[in-house]
């Protein structure tokens, strides 16, 4: 047989990384493809084959894994062993190789090259099988007139100990070691511009988030699945030693320490490994509690998941299976209905002022908006331009292009034949807002972090070399307000996915009397998404069987600051319900009636089903009040010292020494949580602290535990960002602005002047402090802190 040392391209993943970022282009003929071969454990199921999954690309098939049902399923399928390029191994557990035996023989039986790979043992067990079986083998190759000296020159066998680079046919092939009782290889298959990765068994391990960076797929361990009789699907191992052997075990003792993941660490590699889906295999039964799991999956990772079954096949854009539906983020318990709410994507608790922990229930500030999860946000790339919105059922146009006028837009969204469709419009505003994300910030006019997920969605800045602010990036809607603004401007309402905000813009430049122009992102499907279907439950309660959920029908006649409406929230039990919660931002901009304004219905812009209290407004008219909501809006100096509200009134503002309505009823912008009115920003916004409130209930929404994960989108146009002072592309001129950013960030925290933060000086809890401290050395120096935006304490 032929030995080969296998090049070890490598010497640390950041070589790896910049090596597969700049691939070519993906043929669609020649999908990366992962069939899930088997999807089971050690423990015999009949429903499930033992681990085994196939990688594809072109010609190229590998096999990694060999358990129990592996020729099976592959017969099921109508493969052909002898096709096989390589048999791969993460590890040598017998459910992982059992079955390697007779497929090696039937590759030795065939006619074409392939290759054995695996962690140290891979060449023991190989040759001392060929020894075994020598006799068989050529007895069976002597009846078509061949030599087993022959066939064993077709094969080459090599043990790997993690961080080799290789490649078999055209899929490059990457390895890691990672923690488990043996050995234990993880590999990243890239193939162009796409790249699967297959954990094996393991524990938690700092690496391989970089291993899985981007990839599409990310096949993991099941560990800390909850099952439908409430049992876990947990395995206790060995004790796994600090180089990744197997310790004996004791005099009769067996080690608690885990050999298989938890969902908390599984989750949370998936959510710093950015990748697009997260898929779990190796389980010991095939009940798993798909609702229980996966709350507890998305209090970290905000991608798509997906329970593997047995044939499964996996491709970027398509998962399938015969046996079995896909189960991922869409297939939440989420309610039925044409009207979902997305989650806000915030995961942070703040004070008036600063970052907290997750306060408990009935600790100060418990209730804002990372104290409850929702639909969790889900989107799947179609790879033809869209994005589809699993939890909404809209699909959108992915890049947005150049800025158009509204009258262009109209025109254009007619002529679109986007991914094949002929359906496209412009979103209502509650369409486009659905895709708003408060994980986002930004700093007055200077752009920080998106408030929309650009792993999937295109989100450029304004152009500073022509003279736009860098939030200048606005994207309108189709809903045009029913008032004018400013000085009798017609406005059309849009989300400002740069800065945070609902406004509403003029058509026209009131100089110039130009059609101004705008961003617009096309949307289709789901043309119900948007439209509420309001109840009187007669008693102070209304129902949206839209949304399905319940409102205060009253509001609390009085303003009060973000605490208070917190605390308001938290005492109240209405129709004898003690489940009342001020509303994140998404949930309070679902209910405005866009219809509806001071000026042309002499009401609140809301539903008349709804009671709102009127006010005399800072020029002295009858208006309606701005109602908080449980977000936190980060912007400014002091950015966690800012709450979302929706005006349900005018969204007023001093211009010129004139009060008047310059965004619209139905805008949302924001107020300081504490302090006192005044006005600001470029037209005056009108600022009052103490707002009112209307409380929430009910939907699919469950109560967060623990420290949770928030990840930050960047900026990902590149071409939009050239003129930006903030965000330049210049390598050097990012390193600088990570260092100072880091800088930043111990300067905060840092009461004790020692160039570094302890525990007992950060405010953000035990855990987020642990993931900050790489070294473990119990302090975050300059090079571990992270490099967004401080968190100030001011």
């Amino acid at each position: 047989m032929k030995k080969t040392i296998i090049t070890r391209l490598l010497s640390g993943f950041a070589i790896f990384l910049s090596a597969f970022i700049f691939l070519p282009p993906v043929n669609a003929a020649e999908q990366l493809t992962a069939t899930i071969i088997g999807s089971g454990s050690p423990i015999y199921n009949e429903s499930r084959a033992s681990a085994s999954t196939l990688i594809s690309a072109g010609d190229t098939h590998i096999l990694v894994d060999m358990g129990n049902g592996t020729q099976a399923n592959l017969n099921k399928l109508g493969f052909d062993v002898r096709n096989l390029s390589a048999l791969m191994f993460t590890h040598h557990h017998l459910d992982h190789n059992e079955e390697f035996v007779p497929m090696f023989i039937r590759l030795l039986l065939g006619r074409g090259d392939f290759n054995i790979v695996g962690p140290p043992n891979t060449v023991t067990l190989t040759e001392s099988n060929l020894n075994f079986y020598e006799e068989d083998i050529s007895y069976r190759l002597g009846k078509t007139n061949r030599k087993i000296s022959e066939r064993v020159k077709a094969f080459e066998v090599n043990d790997l100990t993690g961080g080799e680079s290789f490649k078999i046919g055209d899929i490059l092939v990457t390895t890691l070691k990672v923690p488990h009782t043996i050995y234990t290889l993880a590999y990243r298959f890239d193939y162009q511009d796409q790249a699967v990765v297959i954990t094996g068994d393991l524990t938690y391990s700092d690496e391989l988030p970089t291993l899985a960076k981007n990839a599409d797929f990310m096949i993991i361990d099941s560990g800390g699945m909850v099952m439908k009789d409430g049992r876990r699907n947990t395995n206790k191992g060995n004790k796994v030693n600090k180089n990744g052997s197997q310790s004996l075990r004791g005099k009769g003792k067996q080690s608690t320490e885990r050999a298989h993941l938890n969902l908390a660490d599984s989750s949370s590699m998936a959510e710093q490994a950015n990748v697009k889906n997260l898929v779990y295999t190796h389980f010991n039964a095939t009940t798993v509690d798909t609702v229980a799991s996966l709350k507890e999956i998305q209090k970290n990772y905000r991608g798509n998941v997906i329970f593997g079954e047995d044939l499964m096949v996996i491709q970027a854009g398509i998962v399938s299976v015969p046996t079995a539906p896909l189960i991922s983020t869409s297939n939440l318990p989420k309610v039925d209905s044409s009207y979902a709410i997305v989650d806000t994507g915030q995961r942070i608790a703040y004070s008036n002022n600063d970052i907290i922990s997750l306060p408990a229930d009935n600790d100060k500030f418990f209730g804002q908006d990372s104290s409850y999860i929702i639909n969790a946000p889900s989107y799947t790339d179609n790879n033809d331009g869209t994005i589809t919105d699993n939890v909404t059922s809209l699909v959108w146009q992915k890049d947005m292009g150049q800025k158009l006028s509204f009258e262009e837009a109209l025109t254009k969204v007619n002529e679109v034949k986007l991914g094949g469709y002929s359906d496209w419009r412009i979103p209502t505003i509650k369409e486009l807002y659905s895709l708003i994300q408060f994980s986002g910030s930004v700093k007055g006019e200077k752009a920080l972090y998106p408030f929309i997920d650009t792993r999937f969605f295109t989100q450029p800045i304004g152009d500073t070399s022509s003279g736009e602010r860098e939030i200048d990036a606005q994207t309108w809607s189709s809903t045009e307000y029913v008032a004018k603004t400013m000085k009798n401007d017609d406005t059309v309402f849009g989300v400002n996915f740069v800065d945070g905000r609902i406004k509403g813009y003029p058509k026209y430049n009131p100089r110039s009397k130009a059609a101004n122009k705008m961003y617009f992102r096309f949307v289709r499907a789901n043309t119900d998404y948007g439209k509420n279907s309001f109840v009187d439950n007669n008693d102070g309660t209304v129902s949206d069987t839209a949304t399905t959920l319940m409102w205060q029908q009253a509001d609390s006649t009085q303003g009060l600051n973000w605490q208070e409406a917190l605390e308001y929230a938290q005492q109240s039990t209405l129709a004898g319900y003690n489940d009342w919660r001020l509303p994140n931002a998404k949930e309070l901009q679902s209910i405005v009636d866009y219809t509806r304004s001071p000026e042309t219905s002499n009401s609140a812009a809301i539903d008349p089903i709804f009671k709102a209290s009127s006010i005399k407004n800072e020029g002295g008219e009858l208006d309606y009040p701005y109602y908080w909501s449980s977000t936190t809006h980060l912007d400014g100096p002091v950015p966690e010292s800012g709450a979302v509200y929706v005006a349900f009134g005018k969204a007023l503002g001093e211009m010129q020494g004139k009060t008047m309505d310059v965004h619209g009823a139905g805008s949302q912008r924001s107020d300081p949580k504490t302090g006192e009115p005044m006005s600001r920003g470029p037209q005056g916004d009108m600022i009052r602290v103490e707002n009112y409130v209307r409380l929430v209930r009910g939907g699919e929404v469950s109560i967060a535990t623990g420290e949770l994960l928030e990840v930050k989108s960047e900026y990902n146009n590149p071409s939009s960002l050239q003129s930006s002072s903030s965000l330049s592309n210049s390598i050097s001129k990012n390193t600088e602005k990570s260092l100072n950013s880091s800088n930043k960030f111990i300067n905060r925290f840092d009461k004790n002047n020692d160039d570094k933060v302890e525990l007992s000086e950060f405010k953000a809890g035990e855990q987020r402090f642990k993931h900050f401290d790489k070294n473990n050395d119990g302090f975050i120096s300059a090079d571990e802190a992270p490099t967004g935006p401080p968190k100030g304490d001011h």
